[in-house]
């Protein structure tokens, strides 16, 4: 390393290469000439892996960052012209406290995953196979079908799979991984959300044997109607499906006596930013039916109907407290 760069400093060149990358690998035509030579530009240096490392944290917090700082520039993106763009995205790599970046560390598969969904977005995905995939929110997922197995990898979020039949001949197995385990259809119709320390399976139609990534011998096979979570030690007992658990695929959150502190944080999925609920009030039990698309509505409902407050300190940062 130079002596004239500090060490752990990244230099402007490299910032602005992150964000060429960025960019390039988040194109509707990369294909995997492109991604291979970004793994060796990433290969290449310490500095390019630290330049990556903040360029892909920032990009976990577009529209996340509170007041304007984050979103904008890549707004811009296609209105000013590729080189003033990403000029602007480099001086952002530069310019924002690496405070903020540790807020949300996320790996790099997470930018190059072969479906994602941003904050708030909800898209469905027609597989080749004829299998449909409903991806919520901040989501993200790889697809590596092979000759002997029909394999999706759960990299964030939450995913619904409706299974279908396989064309080839003999049949695959449809295989969902997650950090936690392996998930096989039998023929199904479920959701899968991956948290931080564990997953959460819920099953409409069908069944799904369930089987923990250290532990393959605690397999369990959760039938239709039934929720499960397992880590990578184990599969919690079965329990009853929430009947509104996968409302989310309509748009909604429908909650029955829902405690407003886990209201309050499922809304927080679907919009950039902070939303707190103040402890006070974390325990409030609220049912409605609240418009995933439209956060500020659901929020207005909240204080409209219950004896709470909306403060806005700015569009991406809210709490939810006492009136």
């Amino acid at each position: 390393m130079s002596a004239s760069v500090p060490a752990g400093a990244i230099r402007p060149e490299i910032l602005h290469e992150a964000a060429e990358w960025l960019v390039r690998l988040h194109d509707d035509v990369v294909d995997d000439a492109d991604r291979r030579a970004w793994r060796k530009w990433l290969a290449s240096s310490d500095e390019h892996a630290r330049a990556w490392q903040r360029a892909e944290q920032l990009a976990s917090l577009v529209g996340g960052v509170p007041g304007a700082v984050g979103a904008a520039p890549l707004r811009r993106m296609r209105r000013h012209g590729r080189r003033a763009a990403l000029g602007a995205f480099a001086g952002l790599l530069a310019g924002v406290p690496l405070a903020w970046l540790a807020w949300r560390r996320e790996p790099w598969q997470y930018a190059v995953a072969d479906y994602r969904s941003a904050v708030g977005e909800q898209r469905q995905v027609r597989l080749d196979d004829g299998s449909l995939l409903y991806l919520n929110t901040d989501t993200r997922v790889d697809l590596r079908h092979g000759p002997h197995e029909r394999l999706l990898v759960l990299l964030r979020g939450e995913v619904l799979v409706h299974t279908a039949p396989d064309p080839q001949v003999p049949a695959r197995p449809f295989l969902v991984d997650t950090r936690h385990g392996r998930l096989q259809a039998l023929g199904t119709r479920f959701a899968v959300r991956q948290f931080d320390g564990y997953s959460r399976l819920a099953v409409e139609e069908g069944a799904v044997r369930v089987s923990p990534a250290a532990a393959a011998e605690a397999a369990r096979i959760v039938t239709a109607g039934g929720q499960a979570m397992f880590d990578g030690a184990g599969v919690a007992p079965a329990a009853a499906l929430s009947r509104h658990m996968v409302d989310w695929t309509g748009g909604i959150l429908h909650a029955e006596s829902m405690p407003l502190g886990d209201v309050v944080a499922e809304l927080a999925r679907y919009r950039g930013g902070i939303v707190r609920c103040d402890p006070a009030v974390a325990a409030l039990p609220v049912s409605g039916v609240f418009q995933l698309a439209d956060t500020d509505k659901a929020l207005r409902l909240l204080q409209d109907t219950f004896p709470v407050r909306v403060h806005y300190r700015s569009r991406y940062w809210v709490t939810v407290a006492a009136r």
